[in-house]
């Protein structure tokens, strides 16, 4: 196996490695773990072994599955992922022009046990290439069979509904079937096809092409211009309603210029409101604290003023009391005269009365004595009372019952005048 290896190549075709000796020359080269004579054979999670002897399948086969392999037995690896295969397909349709089909199939091997008896699954390389190689010429000629009776039209438009699902619905039944190890019958192949895609349809012919595509390229053509004409519509009405909306924003800029400008004018007026109402108010303190100096020297002057007046007032009330005072001392003077002369009329009377006593002592002699010693007696009287009245003379008119009574009564009226006094 390692001269095989060493004598292989990779194809530029399929990008798969090639035999270039032997009687495998151009087919895949397969690998060795799973084409060996006898020994241990794995199938990977993705692959179905199927492990046969004297023509029965044993109980060792199964997904994933490992066995050991005697010569005499027979062993097979079917891979159970889906895999991709391309065609391409050319074909004159139903109006007799030419198009080329390219397409894509997705497909599985849902029953290894029916598919390892189509294909020889004991070179798994070559029985997937070969089926793939199957499918690919299976799909180009149903392609060309469903081709050739569609128009143009329905080739490029219902590429879907015309063909793809045609292709599966036809080429489904033929690869299916029931997959039992007790099946004696062909049916199908054990492959479940799961999708046909259509990729691309293409016209041959350059010219069939064009004149396909030339109504198609007049309405463009139209569409185009009715869309520039419409487009410079729009421009148009789109350039003048921009004209009117700069012409409108122009128009509300000088009227927000102008308002601005009647706005800071206003304030600038405002300004010079308040300064001026700041300078009369200024002045209008300055002249009320000019006021309030006034008032302040005025009351001051008031009462310089009230303070000569209450010392004046008190001059006058000093003068007065001067006046009242000597008013009261020539009252007290005037009232010591006219005592002065009441105290000399008294004493005039008294020195009647003594002058009357007098004669009347000369001329009772009994009397005289009497008298004459109250007489020596009176002096001493006279000086106590004299140093306050004065002279006291006694006079006595008339006569009585005593000489002495009366001289004895002008004492006692004496005494009585010192102690009042």
């Amino acid at each position: 196996m390692v001269g095989a290896a060493a004598g292989t190549q990779l194809a530029s075709a399929g990008g798969m490695e090639r035999e270039n000796d032997g009687w495998r020359a151009g087919r895949p080269v397969e690998d060795p773990a799973k084409t060996k004579r006898w020994g241990f054979v794995a199938a990977k999670p993705s692959e179905f072994l199927v492990h046969c002897r004297r023509g029965r399948v044993l109980k060792t086969s199964g997904q994933g599955a490992t066995c050991f392999k005697w010569a005499w037995d027979s062993v097979a690896v079917v891979p159970t992922s889906f895999q991709k295969v391309g065609f391409v397909a050319d074909q004159i349709t139903l109006e007799r022009v030419g198009v080329g089909i390219k397409g894509m199939a997705v497909y599985r091997i849902a029953e290894p046990l029916l598919a390892y008896r189509v294909l020889n699954f004991s070179y798994p390389e070559r029985a997937q290439e070969k089926l793939e190689e199957t499918l690919t010429d299976m799909l180009m000629g149903a392609t060309r069979r469903l081709v050739a009776n569609l128009t143009v039209d329905q080739c490029l438009q219902k590429r879907k509904a015309a063909l793809a699902d045609e292709l599966l619905r036809e080429l489904a039944p033929v690869l299916g079937g029931d997959g039992r190890p007790d099946d004696a019958t062909d049916r199908g192949w054990g492959v479940v096809l799961d999708t046909v895609e259509i990729q691309e349809v293409r016209v041959l012919s350059d010219r069939v092409f064009d004149a396909m595509q030339a109504p198609f390229r007049a309405a463009l053509e139209r569409q185009s211009r009715e869309a520039r004409a419409e487009a410079e519509k729009r421009g148009a009405l789109a350039e003048a309603a921009a004209r009117r909306e700069v012409h409108e924003a122009t128009i509300e800029a000088d009227a927000s210029l102008r308002a601005r400008q009647a706005e800071v004018a206003l304030r600038e007026e405002e300004a010079r409101a308040r300064e001026a109402q700041r300078r009369i108010e200024l002045a209008f303190e300055t002249e009320r604290s000019r006021v309030e100096d006034a008032r302040a020297r005025q009351a001051l002057l008031a009462d310089e003023a009230q303070a000569g007046i209450d010392a004046h007032d008190t001059v006058l009330r000093g003068r007065e009391l001067e006046a009242a005072l000597a008013r009261v001392a020539w009252l007290a003077e005037d009232e010591r005269r006219r005592a002065g002369a009441q105290v000399g009329l008294e004493v005039g009377r008294a020195e009647a009365e003594v002058a009357r006593a007098r004669a009347q002592a000369e001329a009772e002699s009994a009397a005289a004595r009497a008298r004459l010693t109250v007489a020596h007696k009176l002096p001493e009287l006279a000086a106590a009372v004299g140093a306050r009245y004065g002279e006291i003379n006694i006079t006595q008119i008339g006569s009585g019952d005593s000489p002495f009574s009366s001289i004895t009564q002008a004492v006692a009226s004496l005494l009585t005048l010192a102690r009042d006094i």
